[in-house]
């Protein structure tokens, strides 16, 4: 795995960096085509996405993007534990991506069910490489146990699983979840995770510099085709590297 790691001052600084991204990306995407993003849920991801709402307005072609999710929890949308509610009320509330373009993962729904409605939502919206879709861009976190999406240490057949979407349980808290898996994942053109914290710079420092224990944290697995994946940290998370 080829790793392009970014060190930012703060949450805000990385936050910076990934809009930028963004802005980039959507100026080259054809006026014709979406430039497709999976997005997470977390206290990370909202920075990004109150960033998003209350700065780049007017400077992003909004028209071009279409958001997807990597995760989401089985709730209530209107739930405060929602990542697509969170994502509601940082940002999408502003209603600069179009309804049309926001496919929300259906938490409130029988979560074998919807995870079977939104992978075929995904390879009919998307187009697809080795029969699982590809997405342009997503974007992850990691968890203070090296989990990613909802894909945890206690079940790393999620990242191999033949399933684009799978219904999963939180170890911890057995609370059920919806995730893209590995093979979803790993099948998109760009791959970028937002890390911030002293709590994540421990397992950081072991995937960065790819120490045996590293195997057992799903987000190790993670890498584009071609073997590729973007960490844009803040110092705190890269305190011991």
């Amino acid at each position: 795995m080829q790793i392009n790691l970014q060190v930012f001052e703060n949450g805000t600084a990385a936050s910076y960096a990934v809009a930028e991204l963004i802005k980039e990306k959507i100026k080259e995407t054809p006026d014709s085509s979406f430039l497709n993003i999976a997005i997470s849920g977390g206290t990370t991801p909202r920075m990004l996405f109150e960033l998003l709402g209350n700065e780049y307005g007017s400077s992003i072609e909004w028209k071009k993007v279409r958001l997807f999710w990597v995760d989401e929890r089985c709730v209530e949308p209107t739930d405060s534990e929602s990542n697509f509610g969170m994502t509601y009320d940082a940002f999408l509330q502003k209603t600069l991506v179009q309804g049309e373009n926001i496919f929300r993962m259906r938490g409130e729904e029988i979560p074998e069910y919807e995870a079977e409605r939104y992978s075929n939502l995904l390879l009919k919206e998307l187009p697809a490489s080795g029969g699982y879709p590809v997405f342009d861009l997503i974007l992850l976190g990691m968890g203070n146990d090296g989990h990613t999406a909802s894909i945890f240490p206690n079940d790393m057949s999620l990242l191999d699983s033949e399933l684009s979407v799978a219904a999963t349980v939180n170890p911890y808290t057995l609370q059920k979840r919806l995730t893209l898996t590995g093979n979803t994942i790993n099948n998109a053109k760009q791959i970028v995770f937002m890390i911030t914290g002293e709590s994540k710079s421990k397992i950081l420092k072991e995937i960065v510099e790819n120490k045996p224990n590293a195997k057992n944290y799903p987000a190790a697995h993670i890498a584009n085709p071609k073997g590729k994946v973007d960490f844009m940290v803040d110092k705190a998370a890269a305190a011991r590297l």
